[in-house]
């Protein structure tokens, strides 16, 4: 039983390397009417990127600096995102008029995504990135991972998993104590 335990955990690693190394070194193909510019680097500019949300909105990352941006990437299929999602949702409704919130919804069919923000009452823009290139320019191959971005477009913090307030409390504080 050890054996075909160890076969199986072989097998899938494997196959996620393979996944992970075909998958960055494909060239992205971006949608017709999105953009994307940059490459996420910590106390960098974040990536600058123009494309429609899940409601068919043209959504532009530059339109909302002047105020700090929380910008999550996820999905419906993803545990620690279901966790994660109130917890931003939590955020944003204690602070209305001080934070942006955006999505990525990485890997996602747009319907799923769709019903998974409605059901946490996630009322901010999302992107179903089904291309992968926001992801991909912001070095996503694992979610959640939520980056926290200032006024100015820097990027000041990326986490990767938030799963509990305290994890949040931090990154969020020192993003709101820039403004």
């Amino acid at each position: 039983m050890l054996a075909l335990g160890v076969v199986i955990a072989v097998v899938v690693g494997g196959l996620l390397a393979y996944s992970l190394r075909s998958r960055s070194s494909s060239p992205v193909a971006m949608p017709s009417d999105a953009t994307i510019a940059g490459r996420a680097e910590p106390n960098q500019p974040a990536p600058r990127f123009t494309a429609r949300d899940l409601d068919g909105k043209t959504v532009s990352l530059a339109s909302y600096l002047g105020k700090p941006i929380v910008l999550s990437f996820g999905a419906s299929w993803c545990h620690p995102c279901n966790q994660e999602l109130p917890l931003l949702v939590h955020a944003a409704a204690q602070h209305p008029h001080d934070l942006v919130m955006l999505s990525v919804m990485h890997d996602d069919l747009a319907p799923d995504a769709q019903r998974f923000l409605r059901r946490f009452h996630a009322d901010w823009p999302a992107i179903n990135d089904d291309s992968n290139a926001i992801s991909t320019h912001y070095g996503v191959v694992g979610i959640p991972q939520t980056f926290f971005i200032t006024k100015t477009g820097v990027i000041q913090a990326r986490v990767y998993g938030i799963t509990s307030r305290s994890a949040l409390d931090g990154p969020l504080d020192r993003l709101l104590a820039t403004a």
